[in-house]
């Protein structure tokens, strides 16, 4: 079962440069070496919440509670605190009907996410619409749905509806239509409530590593 691990916070005042240091110095690859296996950073352009978006992933609950509870990720926390403000976090699982597999880093894509609550009683019918029309129509507007998440852990919205684009002005177009106008309307007149939805662009740091990262296994590979 694919798993998603979202931090968000905001960058305390003044801290900025020191935030920066630690995140690339310390958070990542502690996160890494514990298990949690960062796959992207982003901002958030336009929407509500805190303005940064961690998004890690493992293996399963089992693994990430065993994580999360380890002395070592509470001193990260500790270590992490006094650089941010507003932290929350969620955990979500894979909700279908996308069969999702070992989820990877998606590089220089940006995200369109709509969170969501299934309106009680309607799920099979709301299942049914993602399947045989969200999924499709907003991919035909192009916005690929990554996946489906439902949080198992933190507050709600408990769906999140991940999509992916090329840039900004991609995801602007789609949802300046009236196709999609149409698609939001009859999910929420029939499925859906508490709606929101955030824009959020990579930070690309966690893609650079990667880079440096395979570049580095691949000189090694050559000189072996």
């Amino acid at each position: 079962m694919a798993i998603l691990f979202v931090q968000h916070w905001g960058v305390m005042k003044n801290k900025e440069k020191e935030y920066e240091d630690f995140i690339m110095s310390t958070h990542m690859p502690v996160m890494e070496k514990l298990g949690l296996r960062v796959v992207g950073g982003f901002y958030v352009v336009v929407g509500a919440g805190p303005h940064i978006a961690a998004i890690s992933t493992t293996e399963n609950i089992e693994e990430f509670q065993k994580i999360v509870t380890s002395a070592e990720y509470t001193k990260l926390l500790e270590q992490l605190f006094p650089l941010i403000m507003n932290y929350s976090s969620r955990l979500y699982v894979s909700y279908g009907p996308i069969e999702v597999g070992r989820y990877d880093i998606q590089f220089g894509m940006w995200k369109f996410n709509q969170y969501f609550d299934i309106i009680p009683g309607k799920a099979e019918g709301y299942k049914k619409f993602v399947r045989d029309e969200f999924i499709p129509r907003m991919e035909h507007l192009g916005i690929k749905i990554t996946n489906i998440w439902k949080a198992v852990i933190g507050s709600g919205p408990f769906i999140l509806a991940e999509g992916s684009s090329p840039g900004l002005q991609d995801i602007a177009k789609a949802i300046d239509t009236d196709e999609y106008r149409t698609l939001m309307k009859e999910l929420k007149s029939n499925y859906i409530m508490n709606f929101q939805s955030r824009i959020m662009a990579p930070t690309r740091r966690v893609e650079l590593p990667y880079f440096i990262k395979s570049m580095t296994m691949g000189l090694k590979n050559l000189t072996t």
